[in-house]
């Protein structure tokens, strides 16, 4: 029972401490849904094609919410506007890894270097992947991909204030509801079962090591941005180095094995394979260099620091106020339209 108790304690701190930013973040992910026009996206990226396109498909994906599944209709739909290959998966890169909930989110649990480093790298990792899928797979005719996975931000002609809370906490956080709720289990659980120092005794001295088992590990695994963030949380206080914990970041939501075969057929074999290695690439050098720095991770930040810090009622109430939300969301899931 003690076991189960701390786990749910656990669960509650991290599920508490994000609490408060995700219904920030959501709020603007639905102002963005609602606000941004649609047209005015794809012809800013479809009429755009090589380097100049990747740059402003990269800008435009950085701060969407929008999990590595659920991009590839959009991507789709710019495909089909016109875009090139390189703008198409200089966007696929870029828009998973991050997003304004997830910003929030990283500043929540992992400081401000974490929240600011994860968009940077985004950015950086778009830009030159889609520069390398430019250089290799060139331009032709657009193809449509038959992807139906997952359903991505759609059009809404209301664009009022009403609009904007049923994307927020309606339709985007309901893309997110299960797989953030099993990041929270899974962090709890490693919160938990695993000794503190587990990756420090283990892995002592093999901090290259511990960046290419991330990239390993994120790789074939389907977690979104913000799920990611506890499990990075909870590995980090078992004695996870912080630049493996960031390679988990960025592999984890840009890529998984559901998306590879249709990303391949939007923008060709020789494109994916490209694409896959830029971002394992650019993760490894990511995570080194993260950890030659001696101040990403917040002063104090520690397993026991997390477990036992006591939620405030600001954390409190609104851990409760999206736990509602996210039930509803579960138990009624909106129709895609």
């Amino acid at each position: 029972m003690s076991i189960i108790a701390d786990g749910l304690k656990a669960f509650w701190n991290v599920f508490a401490a994000m609490s408060p930013w995700l219904l920030v973040g959501f709020l603007i992910a639905g102002m963005i849904a609602v606000w941004l026009p649609r047209p005015l996206v794809m012809k800013v990226m479809g009429s755009h094609l090589g380097l100049r396109g990747v740059l402003r498909a990269v800008l435009i994906g950085v701060p969407l919410p929008i999990c590595s599944c659920g991009v590839i209709p959009i991507a789709t739909a710019l495909r089909k506007a016109g875009a090139g290959k390189g703008p198409t998966a200089g966007f696929l890169i870029a828009t998973p890894q991050t997003g304004i909930d997830s910003i929030l989110a990283t500043y929540a649990l992992l400081g401000p270097f974490f929240a600011i480093a994860r968009p940077v790298a985004a950015f950086l990792t778009g830009i030159i992947g889609g520069g390398a899928v430019h250089a290799v797979a060139g331009e032709d005719e657009p193809k449509v991909s038959a992807c139906g996975c997952c359903q991505g931000v759609s059009e809404k002609p209301d664009r009022g204030l009403k609009a904007v809370l049923w994307q927020g906490y309606v339709r985007i956080l309901a893309g997110v509801v299960k797989p953030l709720f099993i990041g929270l289990v899974i962090s709890a659980a490693v919160t938990v079962l695993l000794p503190d120092g587990f990756f420090a005794d283990s892995l002592k001295g093999h901090e290259w090591l511990q960046l290419f088992l991330m990239a390993v590990l994120g790789f074939p695994m389907y977690v979104c941005s913000t799920a990611a963030i506890p499990i990075a949380a909870a590995l980090v206080m078992k004695g996870l180095s912080p630049g493996a914990a960031f390679v988990f970041l960025m592999t984890g939501p840009a890529v998984n094995a559901m998306s590879i075969a249709a990303i391949s057929t939007l923008i060709g074999r020789r494109a994916a394979i490209a694409y896959v290695a830029v971002i394992i690439a650019g993760a490894v050098l990511a995570g080194a260099l993260v950890n030659l720095l001696p101040d990403a991770l917040p002063a104090g930040f520690s397993a026991l620091a997390l477990q036992e810090r006591a939620p405030s009622a600001v954390n409190h109430i609104s851990g409760v106020v999206l736990a509602l939300i996210m039930l509803n969301a579960f138990l009624h899931p909106p129709k895609m339209r």
